[in-house]
């Protein structure tokens, strides 16, 4: 398959499951048995009690009044057009709320996981490298405890440690490096648990092969034989590995920010779905969406580039 036949399939792919995933999110919540003007009046006048009249408010001001296709068909237009309204609770742009809170995101995933990788590759080599010796069963035991441990119980014990008891780090404001390397840490044992063990395996897999048998029966070095020739042999089945990595992330990053009070998407969509906040809870869910495709495909252009290489 060449690129250019890979990015159109993935970019046809990206468009079905956003619209997909956009048509949910409207009928998931024009769908609710409850009435939905009464309760976006709940949210968006906190201070009153709800009403029918504040209801009826709402429904002139957002046209919930009108046929429900007419509805969804002029909101999907504005979504494809990234027009996401104005949240109902602050009252602001909902795309500038997602740049603000995804910015602060992002750096958190990127560091994080740079970090769980940096983490995973040596731990997974390791034990690789040195498979039933008392250190690979102690690795590979803390790499499964960390990867089965649910994630908001690793925050809460990282706060606990660093924050309540050693003072290492502090909950306030959204960035500084005091701030975010417990949660970066956290990130990457999250990110670093199961991959490390599926470099464990590759690594295995590449040391017993006929090639490396033999090169090593000629008295080739096996660090230097490994390094030299077993890397890319090694990174095939940890980037294919690397979209369920992408996947689970997006889950961890959203419970782990809550836990930290992180002002990112994650904690954002939390207060939104609370709040009822429909177009900032919308707004984000496609936002998360976006990032987990844009990830799962930067991950198989780099799988492509090496089964190229080695066709080449």
């Amino acid at each position: 398959m060449t690129l250019a036949a890979l990015l159109a399939r993935k970019a046809l792919l990206i468009v079905i499951i956003t619209l997909l995933v956009a048509t949910c999110s409207f009928w998931a919540v024009h769908l609710l048995p409850e009435n939905l003007a009464l309760q976006i009046a709940a949210a968006r006048f906190s201070g009153a009690e709800p009403s029918q009249e504040l209801a009826d408010v709402v429904t002139q001001n957002y046209g919930l009044d009108r046929p429900i296709m007419v509805q969804y068909t002029e909101w999907l237009g504005k979504t494809l057009t990234l027009d996401f309204g104005a949240s109902l609770v602050t009252g602001r742009d909902v795309a500038h709320d997602i740049a603000h809170h995804g910015i602060n995101s992002l750096r958190t995933v990127f560091w994080g996981f740079i970090a769980g990788v940096g983490l995973a590759v040596p731990i997974g080599y390791v034990c690789g490298r040195f498979a039933g010796s008392p250190l690979d069963t102690g690795l590979t035991a803390f790499s499964a405890a960390v990867s089965t441990i649910p994630s908001f119980l690793v925050a809460i014990v990282m706060v606990q440690l660093f924050v309540v008891e050693l003072g290492l780090s502090t909950l306030n404001g959204t960035s500084g490096w005091a701030r975010l390397w417990v949660l970066i840490l956290t990130i990457a044992l999250a990110v670093s648990g199961a991959l490390s063990r599926v470099v464990r395996a590759a690594v295995i897999d590449v040391r017993t092969q006929p090639y490396m048998q033999h090169a090593l029966m000629r008295g080739v070095p096996e660090g230097q034989l490994f390094w030299r020739h077993g890397v890319k042999n090694t990174l095939r089945p940890m980037l294919n590995y690397l979209p369920v990595v992408f996947m689970f992330l997006i889950y961890d990053v959203i419970v782990i920010e809550i836990v930290f009070n992180y002002h990112g998407l994650g904690w954002a969509l939390i207060n939104a779905v609370k709040a009822l906040d429909v177009p900032l809870m919308q707004g984000l869910v496609l936002a998360l969406v976006l990032f987990y495709l844009c990830c799962t495909t930067l991950s198989d252009l780099l799988t492509w580039r090496i089964y190229r290489q080695r066709a080449a």
